[in-house]
């Protein structure tokens, strides 16, 4: 059953309205008739069963049944990202709202392929939200992950994580530990951040920066950059989910 999100709060028995954003995909993508039946997931993060009722210039629906659900992961995970060149952000935004994350900070990083200035990042910025929606939509999220930008790594307020983990793989084994050995106390977290490089890797001064954070290693492999969030979500999701 697709799944649609609204800033709304529901009751059932309410008659409602489909916002704008979704309509074009509820009447030209889904072709919904009156007495189809969605799910509505509204500002409180509560499940509904909602059948349309209309279908003309807009879409009316009615508010059927509160359903029980929840998808999202019992520790807030933050991803702090640079951009990355080509669709792999994109791809690596879906794949990572797929697994649960629930924000992402976009830093400059100093080796970043990719550079924007304040209007591309903008256009960029409604892309992305467009990305995570969707993604949020298709995998039965509860939240549509926050997205923003800023500027260098040690810029980024980190003072609401619990946690942060640093993943840079020219590290040695004396300066860092494998990831698994920092996921004991992970279920007792509310929210942990995870940072990672560009595809050119860190500059000395970010690994300046980083000295307080918890340095990992991703396994014994060479990750891309795209892969190293997935591969850190996934970790946490076998813990914790």
């Amino acid at each position: 059953m697709q799944r649609y999100f609204t800033n709304q709060i529901l009751k059932t028995g309410g008659v409602l309205e489909v916002q704008k954003s979704d309509t074009h995909h509820m009447k030209n993508v889904m072709r919904f008739q009156p007495d189809d039946t969605f799910e509505m997931v509204d500002a409180d993060k509560n499940v509904f069963i909602c059948s349309v009722t209309e279908v003309n210039d807009s879409i009316q629906y009615k508010v059927v049944s509160q359903e029980s659900s929840d998808t999202e992961l019992p520790v807030k995970v933050r991803i702090i990202c640079p951009l990355l060149k080509g669709e792999k952000f994109e791809w690596m935004l879906q794949k990572t709202t797929e697994l649960g994350a629930s924000e992402f900070v976009i830093y400059e990083a100093d080796r970043s392929i990719v550079k924007l200035d304040d209007k591309k990042r903008q256009k960029r910025l409604q892309r992305y939200e467009k990305v995570v929606k969707e993604a949020s939509e298709q995998s039965k999220r509860l939240v549509i992950p926050r997205i923003s930008f800023a500027a260098k790594l040690n810029h980024v307020d980190v003072s609401g994580d619990e946690e942060v983990y640093f993943a840079y793989e020219d590290l040695s084994t004396d300066q860092s530990k494998a990831l698994k050995k920092h996921m004991d106390n992970i279920e007792s977290k509310k929210q942990i951040a995870f940072i990672f490089g560009p595809e050119g890797g860190f500059s000395e001064h970010e690994v300046k920066t980083a000295e307080n954070f918890e340095n990992v290693r991703l396994g014994t492999r060479i990750l891309r950059a795209e892969t190293a969030p997935l591969y850190f979500l996934s970790a946490v999701s076998l813990i914790v989910d």
